[in-house]
């Protein structure tokens, strides 16, 4: 059985690569994006499981990266 693809969205680096680092360990596929923009970007091109955000960042935040998710890709988590 494959592990979910998760995108990890987290302005700050070197949050954003422990978070990356501990979910590649346990054997989870992971993407990465710094922003919400970005984030967006990657899911046009990757589908993934899960999305899991950061909630203060600068530019498009993660209440409206997450709006805009529901409303591009209905039903992921």
């Amino acid at each position: 059985m494959t592990k979910p693809r998760i995108l990890i969205v987290e302005d700050d680096r070197d949050l954003r690569e422990a978070l990356v680092t501990t979910l590649e360990l346990a054997k989870f596929r992971v993407h990465e994006a710094a922003d919400g923009h970005e984030a967006l970007r990657q899911l046009a091109r990757v589908p993934v499981d899960m999305v899991v955000s950061d909630v203060n960042m600068p530019g498009l935040s993660g209440h409206e990266l997450l709006a805009e998710v529901q409303r591009l890709y209905p039903g992921l988590p």
